[in-house]
Order: C-alpha cells, then structure tokens, then sequence
C-alpha cells in the first residue's frame, strides 16, 4: 500500500498546535518574546515529551509567540501548504481566539486573519477547508466568543467546538452557548470523552446535541453508548498519536480505534496536534496500517468518512466524493 498517495482528510486539527517550529523561533524573535529555544532543533527536542501537562505547558508557551494579526494569517496559509504537500483533499481547522484576546487582539482580527491565511493557501494549492473556533471551558467568556463567532458564520467560519478540561468544565455548562451557536447557523462538535469517561460524550450528545465528537475514545467503556453512536451516526474525530503521546492511553496496542471501528462507529483519522506531538495526517494514516491492520479500502472508508460529516458545503462534498 502506498499510504503516501491516498487522498486524505483531516477534520480534528489545531492551528496553533501545527505551526512549523522554524515558524515559531522566527516569530519569537520578530515580536520580540522572551522564548527559551533559540532554533528549531532546539524547540523539536523540547515537543519530545509524554503527559498532558507537559503538552500544555508548550502549546501555551508557543501562543505566546503569536503576538498580532499577521502572525495568523501566516501560520494558516503554511498549515494549508504542509497539508497539501501530504496529499491532503479537505482539511478542518480549529483555531483558539480566546487565546490572543486575552492578550489584547480582537476576535475580528484574529479571524479575519485566519480565513485570510487559509484562502492564500487554498489558492495557491487547490486544498478546500472549513474553519472551527475553539472555546477553551475554564474561561468565563466563552458565551461571549460564541456571540462573536455567530457574526461570521457564512463569511469563513463554519462551526464551534470546545476544549479544555471536560471533567472540571461538564459540558452542562455550556448549553446556553452551543444554542447561540446552533441558532446563529454554526454547525457544532465538541471534545469529549478523552480525559473524561462516556458521561462525558453522552452528554456532548444529549445536552449539546452534537453529531461529531472530539477524541472520543473512551466511549469503548460503554456498550450502549457504541450502540448509540453506531445508530445515530455519530462520527469519533480520532487522532491515535495525540493520545498516545499525552499518556491518554499506553501505547498503539492499548488505543480503540480498530475496536471502535469494528464495533460499526464511525470514526475519522486526525492529527490533532501536529507540530507538538511531531505527527502529521500521512504519518496518522501509516500509524493506522501498521498498528492497527487498516487495509486500503478501509483507509478510504475512514477518508469517507470524514468527508460525510464534514462542515463544508453540499457541493464541496459531493467533488471529495467523487
């Protein structure tokens, strides 16, 4: 099999977890940040790391790096390049602007910015996106985001997600903000069910009435809560490297994407994280045959899969499809 030439597709990818490392040392130094890797070898080694926190203590410290507007433009037409070039179709990107409007930018700008960026790329390399804000849970503005996030549903953006600590944040929290969004015309998913348990996608479901779930691998614990999936066809965004390299689960031998596959879920391949956890989406799709036995055709239905549920418009769709 020849993983490098099938078509793929990308629906759970961060922006700021999949800049180029030369990129952030470079940016590091434009905007005049205090940053303790001086190259890009040098942040590599540090992205070498195992558990959840280290893993947010980086994506934190390289946030810092993006200090204005333009850095999101730049950053999401070279994330639409690196995809392209790994033969990449359709791409969903999530970006975080709870992040730079802490720090003084405007959620206008930084949008604005992102859809400018992905738009360069996408006429430059012919690949077709959709773009996610992101929420962060432990932040008391995300009804306000959300509000803002509605202004530009139809002018770039197309959906609304949330992250963050979802057993400290439960998902009942924030069903006034996913009806704004609902009702302002954003499609939804939400992150789940990766360090909480089934509650945790049941009530992603149930209470923000969502058909896509971030991760969402731990909804193998629950036979009725599969048997809900399967029925209801609601599509897992999993991305096996980012859990193994955050210890979410041991190891490729202990993750369940083929048991949830085989359990009739629809499940997705993503990269979530690229950059931090030194992945890509090809390298995602080679982690699926060699670990996990996928063959060809089933590569392909995974690729379908995430097509199906993506947030893109009918046509473009039906083109993927074809």
């Amino acid at each position: 099999m020849d993983v490098a030439a099938l078509p793929k597709v990308d629906i759970h990818l961060h922006l700021e977890g999949a800049i180029r490392p030369a990129t952030v040392v470079d940016l590091a130094r434009e905007n005049e940040i205090d940053f303790p890797y001086r190259t890009a070898d040098e942040l590599e080694r540090a992205l070498r790391f195992d558990n959840f926190l280290r893993f947010l203590e980086m994506f934190q410290l390289v946030n810092r790096c993006l200090a204005k507007p333009r850095d999101f433009e730049r950053i999401s037409r070279e994330l639409v390049e690196d995809l392209a070039a790994q033969n990449v179709v359709y791409a969903e990107v999530r970006y975080a602007p709870m992040h730079p409007m802490l720090r003084g930018m405007s959620f206008d700008d930084v949008t604005a910015a992102v859809v400018e960026g992905l738009c360069q790329g996408a006429g430059e390399t012919g690949l077709e996106t959709a773009l996610i804000c992101g929420l962060t849970r432990q932040w008391d503005f995300c009804l306000e985001t959300a509000r803002q996030a509605v202004r530009w549903a139809g002018r770039g953006l197309h959906a609304i997600d949330i992250g963050g600590d979802e057993a400290g944040f439960p998902a009942r929290q924030f069903v006034g903000v996913y009806r704004e969004a609902r009702k302002g015309g954003l499609q939804l998913t939400a992150h789940a069910g990766e360090a909480a348990g089934p509650e945790s996608v049941w009530d992603a479901v149930q209470l923000l009435g969502v058909r896509r779930i971030g991760h969402g691998i731990r909804s193998i614990e629950d036979p009725r809560l599969l048997d809900f999936l399967r029925t209801e066809g609601v599509t897992l965004e999993v991305c096996p490297t980012s859990n193994v390299r955050t210890g979410v689960v041991s190891g490729y031998a202990r993750h369940p994407l083929r048991r949830l596959h085989e359990a009739g879920v629809r499940v997705t391949l993503n990269s979530d994280d690229p950059a931090m956890f030194q992945t890509d989406t090809a390298s995602e799709y080679a982690v699926a045959a060699r670990e996990f036995g996928f063959t060809e055709a089933e590569l392909r239905q995974l690729t379908r899969n995430a097509i199906e549920a993506g947030f893109c418009p009918a046509e473009v769709k039906e083109r993927l499809l074809s």
